[in-house]
């Protein structure tokens, strides 16, 4: 049985983001011993683990999404819409795009990542990003529009870790769904999909993805949007025009490598290039204590982590409990990373591939297991 703490008389403590982990501390809102709590948000939790699973049609949005603020009503946080954009930090204000000022005792950021994403070309293909994950609704949304007037587009898909697979995947599965094909070329930097997976695994896939038509193509890297297509440079082939070739496509999805919001950098809080606010094991800033991050915006110093949506939810009640104890005065705990996090992909049609370090199945089981999960992740929150 948790007891109410009693609140320690001072600004708000103010949470930005929606992310995993504050959607814990949102509903643990009762142990944390402040008076007032607020959030901070541009809109709506999107799911991550469901994403590609909307953009293949297996889930409707409303499935994938969850509303904060109605969260945050529930359990006594005052929710308000509005975008970071900058920190006073001698004076304590988090800075709002509105101009709204924010005074705060602690500051907590779960903002999430994006994908970085080169400019369009004005003749090119259509670009699209895999996060922010409303952008593979929209996806959904055009392809099912051209699927229904007939055209076969030519997709490129940029990435071959794991969210480049689902997405490639997912889309082999909406044109299945529409009853139609759909030519999808897979392109990574690596020398094969999933690099840091066991060989078996990587293999299976390989089979799985030949038997449905997708083509990967490895060891190239993207130069840039072209007309009708894109630039890729081998990079096994020495450097010269011979290294360049022209790839053709409708739709370019990039799914490669995920890169903090860009507000991290604005916020002169120390920051780890291209990782995210640097933080401690106690998930402070180092420079300020009183400015805590988790989940993907967030790059710890010592080591690094996947960007798994499981170390946001495991970080959340050490986030909690250092809050909490920031305020009191009490000891901070240290946040300890499991060695191993469990990854299933979701692989359309009902398939999916689940890795744990070197153990991996692949199949429908895997996908069941996956639902579930899922679902009783999304159930916590509902």
């Amino acid at each position: 049985m948790t007891h109410h703490v009693p609140p320690v008389d001072r600004a708000p403590v103010l949470l930005v983001g929606a992310g995993h982990a504050h959607l814990h501390l949102i509903q643990q809102r009762r142990r944390l011993p402040a008076a007032d709590v607020m959030l901070v948000d541009p809109g709506g939790f999107w799911y991550s683990g469901m994403a590609t699973g909307v953009l293949g049609g297996q889930y409707s949005p409303g499935e994938d999404r969850l509303d904060p603020a109605h969260l945050a009503r529930r359990h006594g946080v005052r929710p308000l819409r509005g975008r970071l954009s900058g920190l006073d930090a001698r004076r304590r204000e988090a800075l709002l795009a509105d101009g709204r000022r924010l005074p705060f005792s602690v500051l907590s950021l779960n903002l999430g990542s994006r994908t970085p994403c080169p400019s369009p070309h004005p003749r090119g293909p259509a670009v699209w990003a895999v996060k922010p994950i409303p952008c593979l609704l929209a996806l959904r949304h055009r392809l099912a529009r051209e699927f229904t007037a007939g055209h076969r587009p030519r997709i490129v898909v940029v990435g071959g870790g794991a969210s480049g697979v689902e997405v490639a995947c997912n889309l082999w599965a909406l044109a299945r769904h529409h009853g139609t094909r759909v030519d999808i070329q897979l392109v990574t930097r690596g020398q094969r999909l999933l690099e840091g997976a066991p060989a078996r695994a990587a293999a299976w896939l390989a089979r799985l993805l030949e038997r449905r038509g997708i083509r990967v193509s490895t060891g190239l890297e993207v130069r840039g949007q072209a007309a009708d297509g894109l630039m890729v440079a081998s990079l096994d082939q020495p450097w010269g025009e011979d290294s360049f070739r022209h790839l053709e496509a409708d739709h370019v999805v990039h799914a490669a490598g995920l890169a903090p919001p860009e507000v991290i950098d604005g916020l002169g809080l120390p920051t780890l290039a291209g990782r995210g606010l640097a933080v401690t094991d106690t998930l402070q800033s180092p420079q300020a204590p009183w400015a805590f991050a988790a989940g993907d915006c967030a790059a710890m110093l010592h080591q690094r982590l996947p960007h798994l949506g499981v170390y946001g939810v495991r970080q959340a009640p050490v986030l909690l409990a250092n809050i909490a104890a920031h305020l009191t005065g009490g000891s901070l705990r240290p946040y300890r990373p499991q060695p191993r996090a469990l990854a299933i992909l979701n692989l359309g049609h009902g398939q999916a591939l689940a890795i744990r370090g070197r153990r991996w199945w692949g199949g429908r089981l895997a996908m069941a297991w996956k639902g579930w999960l899922d679902a009783r992740f999304l159930a916590g929150y509902r």
